[in-house]
């Protein structure tokens, strides 16, 4: 994998990626998407801590303004996530009590564009791979906020129908 998982935009790293989860999914079975999924869950969740450490030091983060608003403090996190990586960003809303975050269908997806050469050829690559570094991102609030939780779920993607956008959503359940 690469060192920054899918936080780089570079083609060459997202299509290394896809041929070492291959390689994995050859020697392993479907056992491979499981790991590959907790692998980039991790590399969310430690991107988590680390925005979510530098938002304080430069005290744009506070819990009582979050408390405040957790759906919309989960949806400013994220879109400042993806305004800081640069590349495709990603379009986030937030609807009464969940986050949705929308990718496109006219903005290239470098994973798909990458899937064209590496190996790997498998319809819910977004689940193991993007959609699960997404998922550790915001997890830390589940962690720091006792009490929250977070349902994720796909609402649509590229690879269910042509012509779709990707959509994620954050279902946030607060106490």
């Amino acid at each position: 994998m690469s060192e920054k998982g899918i936080n780089t935009v570079e083609y060459e790293d997202r299509k290394n990626d896809l041929s070492n989860i291959q390689v994995l999914f050859n020697e392993f079975g479907n056992p491979a998407y499981r790991a590959i999924e907790k692998y980039n869950t991790g590399i969310g969740y430690e991107s988590g801590i680390e925005r979510l450490t530098q938002l304080i030091k430069e005290k744009k983060f506070t819990k009582s303004r979050f408390m405040a608003d957790p759906v919309k403090g989960i949806e400013e996190f994220l879109h400042g996530f993806f305004k800081d990586r640069g590349g495709n960003l990603p379009k986030v809303w937030s609807e009464k009590n969940t986050v949705f975050l929308m990718t496109e269908i006219s903005v290239p997806c470098i994973t798909i564009e990458a899937e064209k050469e590496a190996p790997i050829r498998h319809r819910e690559i977004c689940s193991v791979y993007c959609r699960a570094e997404v998922k550790g991102l915001i997890q830390i609030f589940e962690d720091f906020f006792p009490g929250i939780q977070i349902q994720f779920y796909n609402v649509s993607s590229r690879r269910s129908q042509e012509g779709d956008d990707c959509v994620e959503a954050f279902k946030v359940i607060v106490p």
